[in-house]
């Protein structure tokens, strides 16, 4: 077959062809352009540069914590590979800030061991982060809420939305430090632009800026031709529609047989949306979902395409967002419902309604516990740290990561009944006014400082007079709280037993003394009592006797 007889009658476009062999026969492309009679398409590639599912990251400090943060952000990384260059004009970085974000600096008081471990990561990350700050431009740079939180399970239930909102606050705040980068773009998970969805979404980006959706085209109904990457949805939201069907094949791309691949389909897809609309300006834009792990490599080479293919041309960002605002409502959302019957199952969120009242229980849990740690700000910010990742959406792809870190991180920011115990017990109180001791045990791995002891009588004749100092207790370690008490009459009690916050949030469940009293006072009236009845039995007695004596007179002697 000539070239003549390839795709007669096609002045430009993709040809099926079929390489036979005796042995096999490969089904594949083949590019044909006769005449420019066409509109070139614009293409923008996105590169998300986000955390992975790796609940190491943010578990136990240590070599493996360490290590775990080298693979993510050091030299021979994904992620270092994807930065080594700016963003090119044709390029967007979606960035998720909290790569950026630092672990605390150790101070005099943080142990030795966990002083080295902050410290190998803090350099790591801060390397990172460094090289990313001077290499990204801002017009070309989206930043997402911080940790990438869930911003779709947000809009559906306000117990999300607490939670992801500052997210959301701290992303905007981050995209301000970066010389203005783009804050105002969101992009949910799922997808979903319908009105309803943008007005939940709009509520959660600060002040008065309406945020820019990033979808797919999935989330577009389907009319007479794919969406353009940057368009209005019907009810006045600004879109930039990534195609589908290219960023999965982009988020696919591992290795140069699979890159060769990709760049023929690439070439196929294209010319498949160029025959849509041939004479109409249009602009394509190509988003690995955050599922997908383009190798930079092989990435940057199905890029190289466009220069190849006369009917792609290298867009630009800014002009893709310039067109936003200009472009008509004409793109008209899916529901969830619609997507998923098109495409297949969505991800449900990991963050619900019932995760999201966990994590706001242990965020009440953390605070509480630093507010008695000696290391507490340190602590709470490692710690809180870890929270924040809870709410990001890339768990949706790996459920059991978020469980694994989930259960590392409950763990830690809770004093169980276990760790911080009151003495219970009988006691015995044998005096008028006196000091009632209690014992209190830590068996943490961690001094716990400013806990006060409430000590609270049950009956009107025990009384504590005065509260026990702030407490001091070293890691497995115990101490003796010594009150005064005074007892105003025999018997016993109950006391209870709670030891606080300073701002009375309770540490402990409520141990419960039985006091039994016996005041030296009562005693003493009980002895001078029986004296005083023995003295008189005893006067009584001298008395009979003397009468019963005979008297001797003079005479009879």
């Amino acid at each position: 077959m000539t070239a003549d007889e390839l795709a007669p009658g096609l002045t430009a476009g993709a040809a099926w062809v079929s390489v036979q062999t005796p042995r096999a026969a490969v089904h594949t492309f083949m590019g044909v352009h006769r005449s420019k009679e066409y509109v070139p398409m614009d293409m923008v590639w996105g590169v998300p540069l986000l955390l992975p599912t790796e609940e190491g990251l943010f578990g136990e400090p240590g070599a493996d914590r360490t290590q775990a943060w080298e693979d993510t952000v050091g030299p021979d990384s994904r992620l270092w590979e994807m930065t080594e260059e700016p963003p090119a004009e044709d390029e967007v970085w979606i960035l998720d800030p909290s790569l950026l974000s630092l672990p605390p600096e150790p101070t005099e008081d943080t142990g030795q061991e966990l002083s080295r471990a902050l410290t190998a990561e803090r350099d790591i990350r801060a390397e990172w982060a460094s090289r990313v700050r001077s290499a990204l431009d801002p017009a070309r740079t989206i930043v997402l809420p911080f940790a990438d939180a869930d911003v779709a399970a947000a809009a559906r239930s306000k117990a999300v939305a607490d939670l992801v909102a500052p997210q959301v606050e701290e992303g905007v705040r981050s995209a301000g430090l970066l010389s203005d980068a783009h804050g105002d773009i969101q992009w949910p998970s799922d997808g979903v632009v319908t009105e309803r969805r943008t007005t939940a979404l709009d509520r959660l980006q600060p002040g008065s800026t309406t945020p820019t959706l990033l979808t797919d085209t999935s989330a577009i109904a389907p009319g007479g031709f794919t969406p353009t990457g940057a368009t209005r949805a019907t009810h006045g939201a600004g879109l930039l529609v990534a195609d589908d069907s290219l960023s999965t094949l982009a988020g696919e791309v591992s290795s140069p047989e699979t890159a060769t691949l990709a760049r023929q389909r690439l070439v196929a897809e294209t010319s498949v949306l160029l025959g849509e609309r041939p004479g109409t300006p249009r602009s394509l834009l190509v988003v690995p979902g955050r599922e997908g792990l383009p190798s930079p490599e092989d990435y940057d080479e199905l890029r190289s395409v466009v220069d190849e293919v006369p009917w792609l041309e290298r867009g630009s960002f800014t002009a893709m967002l310039d067109q936003v605002d200009e472009a008509p409502r004409d793109a008209v959302p899916r529901t969830a419902q619609q997507i998923e019957r098109a495409t297949g199952e969505i991800a449900p969120p990991v963050l619900d309604r019932t995760v999201a009242a966990r994590l706001a229980e242990d965020r009440r849990s953390m605070s509480t516990f630093a507010s008695v740690r000696t290391d507490g700000p340190l602590w709470k910010q490692r710690v809180g740290a870890g929270l924040d990742q809870l709410t990001s959406s890339r768990w949706r792809s790996d459920v059991s990561s978020f469980d694994g870190l989930y259960d590392y991180l409950h763990e830690e920011v809770g004093l169980t009944r276990d760790d911080l115990v009151v003495s219970s017990g009988e006691v015995n109180f044998f005096a008028d006014t006196g000091r009632l001791q209690i014992t209190i045990v830590n068996r943490t791995d961690v001094e716990l400082n400013n806990l006060d002891v409430r000590v609270e009588s049950q009956t009107p004749s025990f009384r504590i007079q005065e509260p026990s100092k702030p407490l001091t207790i070293g890691p497995d370690g115990r101490q003796k709280v010594t009150v005064q008490a005074t007892a105003l009459a025999a018997g016993q009690t109950p006391v209870h037993v709670v030891v606080t916050t300073p701002d009375g949030q309770a540490l402990t469940d409520r141990a419960t003394l039985t006091v039994r009293m016996r005041p030296t006072g009562e005693a003493v009236y009980w002895v001078i009592g029986g004296l005083a009845v023995a003295l008189l039995g005893a006067g009584t007695w001298r008395s009979l006797r003397r009468r019963r004596t005979p008297t001797v007179s003079e005479d009879s002697a």
